[in-house]
């Protein structure tokens, strides 16, 4: 193996293997490390590093040291900063060695462009075995783009819906009846202006949470749709309804797109100019659910999985907090892919053999994975009758490593224990998932962006300038600003795009039927 071979090395080049150590920062172990060369793998996750991190990569690296001679030097890519700062992380001269990938974080486009390296089934076997066992086929085939493989997916597709939180004491204090949709939010909202001064009734960040209120709204006024070719970054205007079995491929510019487009532009507009959302959103680096858990707003934006720790720290103000699933008009979302959370190789790694080693740890490894997710056993959490709890004399607004906040959500989390904290709303709400998650049609679908790449940057550049003002409510007309946006968006190149949308849309869905008739046929013989 690569790390016994350099171990080998070390031990006899001894002065080599003193500048090497001499360079290598962070954790501090106990191990001899005079006879080991250990190897830094730098690794970028998205978010903010919780303020308990250090102790747990103290913590992490001592055990890597100790197994693989390796530690990981972990830097993050803020929300707000994730459109310019991740495809940089991949061009730049500061060399990355794994970086989290997924299908909302540019990876077609990435992988596309050769920007990250390939993954074989041999490498897998050879260096991730405990994580190529976990993993479904489905999982590959849905990583596959033109024939190849250029991240490793989750074991485990996570189970959640989007949601929206909201005060339920502040609902029951001001009369209102209960809220089951996001499109009859307005009184809750009117009541928060009008008698908390301290609030702003929803406080979005710049980047997360930007574009959700319009988003909710339109799925509820239908069709719901996804962006086919971007996803959940970026912006083509081409657009497919997970409700939809047809596989249609949707212009934002055409009907039955185009009305609930902009009936939920024209809700957002009256919601800003009354001051239910904030002013100062295009700036904002705060989350909605950092605010709600400093009081500051009266609605948080998240997802099943992600508003655990939200939850936690309101019980602890006393406070009741409501589950708002955010769905269609049908009550759906999209069970989510594998490749929605994963990791990938840059083009450049130096190290692939013992990333992915260190990988096959994290993702698989129980001692490993916990340690990651939770943080440290006795500190950040204990294992009480099965479930996770806090330890005695802290509470969930202490801990200093909330469970999924550090950004390792590649981690199999279906080998994870519920939680004791889990208030009975959240554990309803989580019966309920399941229901609530159909599956999507091109869930395995990997748009090519080569032959479109410069027009999709043109029409990108165009949604900045004009779109994004219209999805947060600041322009002063909502039908004068959909028709500048529609101008530039199709002066950009937007007939060529959909076209090519179009195109490998119906490729992908003759071949997804091929597959599913060999199948039928092959259980009508068994």
């Amino acid at each position: 193996m690569i790390y016994r071979k350099v171990r080998v090395l070390a031990l006899v080049m001894l002065t080599l293997l003193i500048v090497f150590t001499s360079g290598c920062t962070g954790a501090e172990t106990s191990e001899p490390t005079e006879d080991v060369q250990v190897v830094t793998l730098v690794g970028y996750l998205i978010g903010s590093p919780p303020a308990g991190l250090k102790d747990v990569l103290n913590e992490l690296n001592a055990k890597l040291i100790k197994d693989l001679q390796v530690r990981i030097d972990l830097r993050y890519i803020g929300w707000g900063e994730l459109a310019a700062r991740y495809p940089l992380v991949l061009t730049s001269d500061d060399t990355a060695d794994f970086i989290f990938a997924s299908n909302w974080t540019y990876y077609t486009q990435i992988a596309a462009q050769g920007g990250f390296r390939e993954i074989t089934p041999e490498m897998m076997k050879n260096y991730m075995p405990l994580h190529y066992k976990a993993t479904d086929q489905q999982a590959w085939e849905q990583a596959e783009i033109g024939g190849k493989i250029y991240m490793i997916p989750s074991a485990s597709p996570d189970l959640k819906v989007p949601v929206t939180l909201i005060r339920g004491d502040l609902r029951k204090k001001y009369g209102l009846t209960e809220i089951k949709r996001f499109t009859d939010l307005a009184p809750y909202l009117e009541a928060v202006k009008t008698n908390e001064p301290n609030m702003v009734p929803i406080r979005v960040d710049k980047q997360y949470d930007f574009s959700k209120t319009h988003s909710n709204l339109q799925w509820e006024l239908g069709p719901a749709v996804v962006d086919l070719i971007t996803t959940t970054n970026g912006f083509s205007g081409v657009f497919t309804s997970w409700d939809s079995s047809d596989g249609a491929v949707l212009s934002i510019f055409d009907e039955p797109l185009k009305r609930s487009f902009l009936q939920a532009g024209k809700i957002v507009k009256d919601w800003y100019d009354r001051g239910y959302i904030n002013h100062d959103a295009i700036a904002n680096k705060v989350r909605s659910k950092d605010s709600f858990e400093q009081g500051l707003s009266a609605v948080a934006f998240g997802n099943s999985n992600d508003i655990q720790s939200t939850l936690a720290n309101a019980e602890q103000k006393g406070w009741e907090v409501e589950i708002i699933p955010t769905l269609s008009s049908k009550g759906t979302y999209i069970a989510d892919p594998f490749v929605n959370n994963g990791v990938a190789l840059p083009a450049d790694s130096k190290h692939a053999e013992l990333t992915m080693r260190m990988l096959d740890l994290i993702m698989e490894d129980p001692v490993y994975s916990r340690l990651v997710y939770f943080g440290i056993e006795g500190k950040n959490y204990v294992l009480q009758g099965g479930e996770i709890a806090m330890p005695p004399g802290t509470s969930a607004d202490k801990n200093d490593y909330p469970p999924d906040a550090a950004g390792f959500w590649f981690t199999n989390k279906s080998e994870y224990p519920p939680f004791a904290a889990w208030s009975e709303v959240y554990r309803e709400h989580r019966k309920q998932i399941g229901s609530m998650l159909v599956p999507y049609r091109y869930s395995s679908f990997n748009f090519n962006a080569e032959p479109i790449k410069g027009e999709l940057e043109q029409i990108n550049q165009a949604a900045i300038q004009y779109l994004n003002p219209l999805l947060g409510g600041m322009v002063p007309d909502v039908n004068q600003a959909f028709n500048q946006m529609q101008k530039a968006v199709i002066d950009a190149g937007f007939p060529k795009v959909i076209n090519e949308a179009r195109r490998q849309a119906h490729s992908y869905m003759l071949q997804e039927d091929a597959v599913q008739g060999s199948a039928q046929i092959m259980n009508q013989e068994e």
